[in-house]
This record gives structure tokens, sequence and C-alpha cells, in this order.
């Protein structure tokens, strides 16, 4: 049994005063954790408001960076990593995903959100909700997130009244929102008020997702660590498929390949695993220095990796800011995020047409990635401007992949304006779009418009200095400007 291989339990137990639990699991876990049924609650709210006392307070086991272990997080007195802690709830093994709440380490929330089915939403009853509360709200939406538990924390420093007032603002924001399921607790951590009201909450209203047992192995990595003479072990949750020991895993996007020695669950070994069960993966033919949070474990040649993907994004209506080409973005793809440049487009007769800006409610785009990552379709993707100020919105949509090409043609519009010279009976002559005669001959034919909407057809060219006739389906003024437009092909190519 790798006893170190999610943190030394035993060590973190006795901290937190629990030696009863973890002798009763120690008892009863190693037969009955295969048996339980996996679920993941998440755990978020604004800085200080009470999420790791409450995770303290629930939890039965500790595993890595759980309960701001990680050396920062006890410097800095703020949780600055995932932290994943366990406790049974009836039939169930609840894995909590406790997230920070500090607005610059919003990425790590968003990573934690798209592997879990519910979230306790944690808001201090003497401070009530914040901005990063309404943020943590839009990401669970946005992440196809529909069950949430409104936890007012710190009951014991709040009266009733002002306990009753953050509650009715929670309600107030969250029924406006898409969640199927919104319940609401009232706790103290400290004293233990509401605990068991919590427990109970969730054991009937929390449903975990249908798992997808069949099909390719797939798992995002939360940590990577070295036990000594074990080697690298890999955390996260199975998002797809089963695994066991022997089993070959694909490590991308770096591409190299590992088999498993060994499997386990909060410290417990186990032989096999499936979709929804939380896991450490002991793969010694691979090295921890090159496993970073956001990587995929996966069956070999399941999964592409790529620099660049197209979207179906719903833009965020809280959002002020404008969606304009070439602007840079966060962008969180399923686990990893990563620094992303957007290029919004239309399709036209076929072709993509770069737009300027793209549409306040739903576009197409395409992502360009600064960073190799593995992807493929169907993924949740969010997008956020971590440049802006906590104070702003900062969640700029969200969506998901439709396509990861090979490489894509993005058309990009060009335009040359010219004006009316002359009218005449039959035709008008356009001055300006050619400079010279035998410029205005290869122009013959195409298409130009006014900037009143009427259509044209150059003709042939009119004397030696790029003058040439045009026909529209209307009439149209002296000196009104005429507009050609072509598209120019821009190819980016992404490789995987």
């Amino acid at each position: 049994m790798l006893l170190h291989l999610l943190g030394t339990f035993q060590a973190a137990e006795r901290s937190l005063g629990e030696g009863f639990n973890a002798l009763r699991l120690e008892h009863t876990m190693s037969l009955r954790m295969e048996s339980l049924v996996p679920i993941h609650v998440g755990l978020v709210g604004h800085i200080d408001h009470g999420k790791t006392q409450l995770a303290r307070a629930l939890s039965q086991k500790v595993s890595t960076a759980g309960l701001d272990k990680h050396p920062q997080s006890q410097e800095r007195g703020i949780t600055i990593d995932l932290g994943f802690t366990m406790f049974v709830l009836g039939k169930y093994l609840v894995t909590l995903v406790d997230s920070p709440g500090h607005a610059d380490l919003f990425r790590s929330v968003v990573a934690g959100a798209g592997i879990i089915d519910a979230a306790l939403v944690a808001v201090a009853a003497d401070e009530g909700p914040k901005v990063q509360t309404g943020e943590h709200l839009l990401l669970l939406e946005s992440m196809g997130v529909d069950t949430i538990i409104v936890v007012i924390t710190k009951t014991d420093i709040a009266d009733e009244n002002q306990q009753t007032l953050v509650e009715d603002r929670m309600k107030s924001i969250v029924g406006g929102m898409s969640f199927t399921k919104t319940e609401f607790v009232r706790v103290s951590a400290l004293t233990g008020r509401g605990i068991d009201t919590l427990r109970d909450v969730m054991l009937r209203t929390i449903v975990p997702k249908v798992r997808q047992k069949e099909g390719s192995f797939l798992m995002p990595i939360d940590h990577a660590f070295s036990v000594k003479g074990h080697g690298t072990v890999v955390t996260g949750t199975i998002l797809r498929g089963q695994l066991q020991t022997d089993d070959i895993l694909e490590l991308l996007p770096q591409g190299m390949k590992g088999k498993v020695r060994s499997i386990q669950t909060f410290s417990e070994p186990r032989s096999r695993a499936s979709a929804g069960d939380r896991v450490g993966i002991n793969l010694p033919d691979l090295s921890d220095r090159v496993v970073s949070r956001g990587d995929y474990v996966c069956e070999p040649g399941s999964l592409k990796t790529t620099t660049g993907l197209i979207l179906a994004f719903r833009a965020n209506p809280l959002y002020r800011g404008r969606l304009v080409k070439r602007m840079i973005v966060s962008a969180t793809v399923g686990m990893p995020t990563v620094t992303a440049e957007i290029m919004p487009f239309e399709i036209e007769s076929g072709e993509k047409v770069i737009v300027d800006e793209a549409d306040s409610n739903e576009s197409n785009i395409a992502l360009l990635l600064q960073k190799e990552i593995a992807a493929e379709v169907g993924m949740r993707v969010v997008l956020m401007r971590t440049d802006l100020s906590p104070t702003q919105m900062r969640i700029v949509g969200s969506g998901q992949v439709v396509e990861i090409p090979g490489s894509i043609i993005l058309n990009k519009r060009k335009q040359r304006s010219g004006r009316v010279s002359r009218v005449r009976q039959n035709d008008v002559l356009v001055e300006g779009l050619a400079s010279t005669k035998e410029r205005a001959e290869s122009m013959a034919g195409l298409s130009v418009r006014t900037v009143t909407g009427r259509k044209g057809q150059l003709g042939e060219p009119f004397g030696t200095r790029g003058v040439i006739t045009a026909v529209f389906d209307g009439p149209v003024a002296n000196t009104e400007k005429i507009i050609y437009e072509r598209l120019v092909e821009e190819e980016y190519h992404f490789g995987h």
C-alpha cells in the first residue's frame, strides 16, 4: 500500500481532531470503497468566507493540497490551490473540491468546476455576497453545474436578522439564473451549528451525473508528485472509461506513455476504477517534473493535442467590454487554462470570414492558443479577462469545442474605396478604385456597393488614369462613395 500517495493522512486527521472518524474509516473503507457511489462537490466563495473551516467540519480524509496544506497557503493564510477532502454520506463517497476565493486565483476555481456534480457556495453571514461570489455563480452556470447549495457561514458572529438579509439577497441573485436545484442552509463551522442539516440537504439534493464508463479512458490531472520508492503519482477524477493496474496510459500533451503500477482512492488500494472515481495513479515510468495541472492521462491515441480550436460561443451578458478580434484572454478548456487570442468569424458562402467584433449573444470563434493542450470536441470552455480589476466582471463568456482542425483558413475582408465622378445615362464613372488603365481592366466584372447599399458591377476602363465604368441596381449620386471588398485568406496551422 502506498500510504503516502495522496498525503500523510494520519497526521492530517490528528491535526483536525478527528481520530474517532479516522479509526472508523480505517476499519470500513477498504471494504466499502469500491461499492460507494462517488460524487464530487465544489466548494466556492469569496476569500475569508469560511470555506476551509466548512471543509474541515465536513471532511473525514484529506487528499493532496487539502485544507490549505500548500506551504504558500500557510504562509499567506488563504487557499491558493485546489484542495480535495473526503467523507461518506449514506451510499455516497463525497469528494469535496475546495477552490480558492482570492480574485487572483480564480483560474483554479475554473479548473475545479469542470469535474463537479454540484457546488456549495459559501457566503459569510457578516459580509454577504461579494463580486467573486457572483463570478463563482456565473462560472458554475457556464460549466453546466445545475445543483447548488448556498451555505450561509459564520452564523455565530451575525444575528438572525443579518442572516435573513444575506439569505434573501442570495435568493434574489440565484433566482434569475439557470440552476435547476437550489437550497439554502445556515451553518457555523466553529460551533457545529447546521452541519448535520447541511449533510441531510446534500444527501437529498445532490445526484451524481451519469458517468461515461464506456469508451476510452480519460482523466485530467490536478496534482502530480513523486513518492520515494514508487515514482510519480498523478491524481484526478476519471471523466470517462475504466482503468486497472498494468494498463498503458498516454500523458498529453507531452505524448509520453507509462504503465499503471497501482491505483488508490484516498489512500485505499484498488485493482480497478471507472468514470466518477477520484484516484491516485502510480506511473513510475513518467517523471513528475514534466507533468502540469491540466495535462491528461488517457488511452494511447484517443485524444488530440492542438494550439487551435473552433468554439460555439455565448457571451456573458454581464461582461461590459467588447469582444474584438485579436483580444487576449485566459481560456480554460476542460481543465487547463492557457493564454489565447480570439478570432470571431461568420460563415459567408461557406467561407469563414473574420469580423471585427463577436456578436453580443452567440458567435463562432477561432481560439488561437499560445500553448499546446489536449482537447476533444464537446469540452466546455470559459474565457476570462484576468487583466481586469477584481471589482469588474471578468468572465467574457463560455462555449463548447465544436472542431479541432489541423489548420484553418480565415478570410480577412479587405476594402478599397472610390467615388462616383460622373453620372451618365446608362452607367456611372468611378475613380479611385484603380490607379492605372491596366488595373481597371483587371477589375472588370467585379462586384461593388455604395455606402447606401446599392449593388453594382464594374465594367470597362474609361480613359488612361484608372477610371472605370459601373452599373448599379438603382440611382446613385455624383461623388457618392463606392466600396470594393475582397477576401484575403489567412491560414493557421495547429498541428496535432
